[in-house]
């Protein structure tokens, strides 16, 4: 499938110009009829009658080998998941912890990863080391640095986003791994913002968990996504809910190794909404993750020049190509982010969002958008750049 394939496959590149994938993107054509397909499927033989059991696990296999080919792991060690925050959750929850352990992370971080790293605290008197890294960092060292710094002889757990959600600075993984591996320390990442979106390859990287969400980069349905779980620390996570512990303990062996990770499974999943996921990953891969960064980038790169040529408009996140990826953050002079991003919308159908810290406009260009899209996006904030915020006016 060609870029422009795929943007004839999307119904909404019809009537909008859609920029909000980083939130919730527009599915193809595909994934939406192969999620009608087993919808029809189960209706027609029973969702647990023998045939529509064995259809269900038919799908899951399918998508624990989908994910396994899209981060360049083993199937055996890929939990599917309701999203990244589950995921995230089974690992950070998963852990056995203690007053005085530590769990570093960042203070750009999405509420998927800010969340628990305050429950620690509040549950088990863990120390949440939140690192402050610049939004707009302009070199990798501004960003290992500070992180590798915070990890003492009782950091439990180094756990970051890949990219991160409010301005699109993208982590350097492999050298943060690296120093938290020597010091014995496993690394969870959020890829809510880089699966689908970048070219992932978790050896490559050395993390220990890896997880991703179907609805954002990859054009799945909501409710679906993915955790990796390296067989080093997976014996010694505990489920959050022990419903599928109880469940998997009764299930007769089938393979010598860690154990299924079946038992951090929390809840059952619809087959329709995870045959789905799979399709999208099918056509991501078909397409190629080093295409769709690379195109991601690259149209990122002409909103940025872009709106630093407009009076009133600056960036919040980076520029370094190395530190960026397809989310792009900015700000405008005396206007409120969610006004602009409310006009945006109101008077251009443009869909973005506002982000809170740092404030500004966020808009996700993937391979689908295209350069006029783009162009007419500066157009628009140009003209806004140019008047007073609705309030202001009002007044």
């Amino acid at each position: 499938m060609t870029f422009a394939e795929l943007r004839d496959s999307i119904r909404a590149t019809r009537d909008i110009i859609y920029l909000n994938t980083g939130f919730t993107g527009p599915s193809p054509s595909p994934v939406v009829e192969r999620i009608h397909e087993v919808l029809q499927q189960e209706a027609a033989v029973g969702g647990a009658s023998p045939e529509g059991l064995q259809l269900a696990r038919a799908i899951g296999r399918e998508a624990q080998e989908a994910v396994a080919g899209l981060l360049n792991v083993d199937a055996a060690d890929v939990l599917i998941t309701h999203g990244t925050t589950e995921g995230l959750h089974v690992v950070i929850y998963g852990m056995s912890w203690k007053p005085g352990d530590e769990l570093v992370t960042c203070d750009l971080e999405h509420p998927a990863l800010a969340t628990p790293a305050s429950v620690l605290e509040q549950r088990f008197g863990v120390i949440a080391r939140r690192v402050q890294v610049p939004a707009n960092a302009s070199s990798a060292a501004e960003v290992i640095e500070p992180i590798v710094a915070a990890i003492t002889p009782r950091t439990r757990l180094v756990a970051l986003s890949h990219v991160q959600f409010s301005c699109g600075l993208r982590l350097p993984l492999r050298e943060i791994a690296t120093a938290a591996h020597r010091a014995g320390v496993p690394v969870a990442v959020d890829g809510a913002q880089s699966g689908g979106q970048l070219a992932v390859d978790v050896p490559d990287l050395g993390v220990d968990y890896y997880s991703i969400s179907g609805q954002k980069w990859l054009l799945g349905p909501q409710g679906t996504g993915a955790l990796y779980v390296s067989p080093e620390y997976n014996p010694s996570l505990e489920p959050v809910f022990s419903t599928n512990a109880l469940a998997a303990a009764r299930m007769p062996p089938t393979q010598s190794g860690p154990p299924a990770l079946f038992r951090l499974r929390i809840a059952s999943q619809s087959p329709a909404l995870v045959a789905g996921f799979a399709r999208a990953i099918a056509i991501a891969r078909e397409i190629g993750l080093p295409a769709i960064e690379a195109r991601a980038l690259a149209l990122a790169g002409r909103l940025k020049g872009g709106l630093v040529s407009i009076h009133g408009c600056v960036l919040t996140g980076p520029t370094a190509p190395e530190l960026s990826c397809g989310l792009t953050s900015a700000a405008v002079e005396g206007w409120e982010p969610q006004a602009v991003v409310d006009e945006l919308w109101r008077r251009w159908r443009v869909a973005a969002r506002s982000v809170a810290y740092p404030a500004g406009i966020r808009f996700s260009t993937h391979a689908f958008n295209t350069e006029a899209e783009v162009d007419r996006v500066l157009e628009a904030m140009a003209t806004l750049a140019k008047e007073q915020p609705p309030a202001a006016a009002a007044g």
